[in-house]
């Protein structure tokens, strides 16, 4: 496993509540709180993090999110890992499963899963779910994944069964664990998709600006639509978020202008984009998150903004300033 940081610095907290940085040392004192020193670094453990949000009023809702689409290097494996790193730090309890035979996420956590149970194995084995979820921190865990996924399509075909419900009923016995269940797709349309789909409360779509990526989601929202009509999802959303953005490249303006224009498409933009950079790519890669290095960065920025949209705290920070400012009584 890696060593990835799950806290929050006394900076970070900061901006959350709105206060000095006396005032977070003041709040953790109060609360008897003690921080973690860290290659000289001060962080605030993620459970104390989530006490402290829930004793000022923030819900940490259930919600089941999934990242599809029909294109492979959009990134949304990068944003997912991204994701589920960030939304622990906020003291949201995680379950990452790892649906893509291509395991990426699984070991852009750190985690070897050559010998460990699969979703394969849960479904087709009838392993116990609990015993193959793997515990990475206090606030997230994961379900891998290995080649031996690349047969669930085979699988889940050859045994007929109700798509619908299939990863609701697995996860239901230890759904109550977590707030937050992440699930990574491959790049395909098939039926552990719908499955997943049929799950999800939400699908993310991330998409580049290029003609590939713009294609790709044309299939995903197609078949998203499908889906919801076929097996009557009433509840569905899908968002889509722009990675990996440039403004200085002409195809990003020209696609982003394109969206804007496109009524339907442009109700399902996220507020937010995640700005091209390398350190998240590096991170990925060093089996790091890119909220541990001190410097900060713009997809860092982005990505803890997108956070936030997905767990529900920007609605709290919006309020606050609304207060401040008069907006609302």
């Amino acid at each position: 496993m890696s060593s990835i940081n799950f806290h929050l610095t006394p900076n970070e907290l900061a901006e959350i509540f709105d206060v000095s940085i006396q005032g977070v040392y003041k709040i953790l004192k109060a609360n008897n709180i003690e921080t973690n020193n860290v290659k000289k670094r001060r962080f605030i453990p993620a459970l104390e993090v989530r006490r402290l949000l829930i004793d000022r009023g923030f819900t940490y809702q259930k919600k089941n999110i999934s990242f599809q689409i029909v294109k492979g290097g959009t990134g949304k494996t990068s944003l997912a890992f991204s994701l589920s790193i960030r939304a622990s730090q906020y003291g949201v309890k995680v379950l990452v499963i790892d649906f893509d035979q291509q395991s990426n996420l699984t070991r852009s956590l750190g985690v070897d899963a050559r010998e460990k149970p699969v979703w394969l194995n849960i479904y087709r084995d009838k392993i116990p779910i609990k015993d193959a979820i793997v515990p990475f921190a206090d606030t997230l865990s994961i379900i891998p994944s290995n080649m031996n996924n690349s047969r669930l399509d085979v699988e889940l075909t050859h045994r007929n069964i109700n798509l619908k419900d299939h990863i609701d009923d697995i996860i239901s016995t230890v759904r109550n664990n977590f707030d937050l269940v992440i699930m990574d797709c491959p790049p395909a349309i098939n039926k552990i998709n719908t499955a997943v789909t049929c799950a999800s409360d939400v699908v993310i779509l991330p998409i580049n600006p290029d003609p590939y990526a713009m294609d790709g989601l044309e299939y995903s929202l197609f078949e998203i639509e499908n889906i919801k009509k076929d097996y009557k999802l009433v509840n569905l959303d899908y968002k889509i978020l722009w990675n990996k953005y440039d403004a200085r490249e002409k195809l990003g303006t020209y696609y982003m202008h394109q969206i804007a224009k496109d009524e339907a498409k442009f109700s399902h933009l996220l507020p937010i984009v995640i700005r091209s950079d390398t350190a998240l790519k590096n991170a990925v890669f060093d089996c790091k998150s890119i909220f541990e290095a001190k410097r900060k960065t713009s997809t860092r920025e982005d990505i803890d903004q997108f956070t936030k949209e997905i767990i529900g705290l920007n609605s709290i920070i919006e309020r606050k300033e609304q207060l401040k400012e008069g907006v609302i009584a």
